[in-house]
């Protein structure tokens, strides 16, 4: 008996750390907007580290500028906000979602949410630089344009876009052009139409100019799925 409770006690011990450990999320990525000369590194940070190491422990990562930090600490939500008002107009936000989309739907596709906001969307994309808006496109529009874990410098290096904040899609991944417009898969789940059959890749799904996000919301709701334009314009 004493053997089995004090196995008993060892087992919730260790499930403890281990939950502990696994509370640990990438940050919601407006909480990654500041000033750069505010950026202060993660305790976890080195001078390889990865984005998913860095991310892994709850911590900001941007290889776009050098003599920095790459890996910092995030800020709070309310300031982040504020920052992300400050920075982008609300005439000029880019929606990122759809409407009534909650806060921690928006949080989870690694966009801002903002409800004091009269007219504009609630869920945007975070503010990027004029030379990264070629790379502002819904996570499950992200074709890939490298291999899981590549380094940010690596896919920097072939022309591609590179963002960690949304855990659920591609992190490298090809940058809009004039000649591949901008897939629409910002919608509720609900009103997804199937664009494949269940278990199919990213790669395949891709190919077929629909939308991929690997989230299961309820078992019918589809992982691949038709843009808001293909929407019954498609035979399979």
């Amino acid at each position: 008996m004493e053997y089995k409770t004090c196995l008993v006690l060892a087992t919730a011990l260790c499930f403890g750390f281990v939950c502990s450990q696994n509370n640990i999320h990438p940050p919601y990525a407006c909480q990654c907007l500041m000033e750069i000369s505010e950026r202060e590194a993660c305790e976890f940070s080195s001078e390889n580290i990865t984005a998913e190491q860095c991310t892994g422990n709850g911590c900001c990562f941007d290889a776009s500028v050098p003599d920095v930090p790459w890996c910092f600490k995030p800020s709070g939500e309310r300031a982040s906000v504020t920052y992300a008002r400050k920075m982008i107009p609300s005439e000029e936000r880019k929606d990122c979602g759809y409407q009534r989309i909650t806060r921690k739907r928006c949080k989870r596709i690694g966009c801002c949410f903002d409800l004091k906001t009269s007219g504009a969307p609630t869920c945007f994309h975070p503010p990027v630089n004029n030379a990264s808006q070629h790379c502002v496109m819904e996570g499950s529009a992200r074709l890939e344009c490298g291999y899981p874990g590549i380094p940010a410098e690596e896919c920097q290096a072939k022309g591609c876009c590179f963002n960690s904040y949304d855990i659920n899609t591609r992190w490298c991944f090809h940058p809009l052009s004039d000649t591949v417009p901008a897939r629409l898969c910002g919608m509720v789940p609900k009103k997804r139409e199937s664009c494949g059959a269940p278990g199919i890749s990213a790669d395949e799904c891709m190919a077929k100019g629909c939308c991929y996000e690997h989230y299961q919301y309820a078992q019918m709701v589809p992982w691949c799925f038709y843009p808001h334009e293909k929407q019954g314009n498609y035979s399979l």
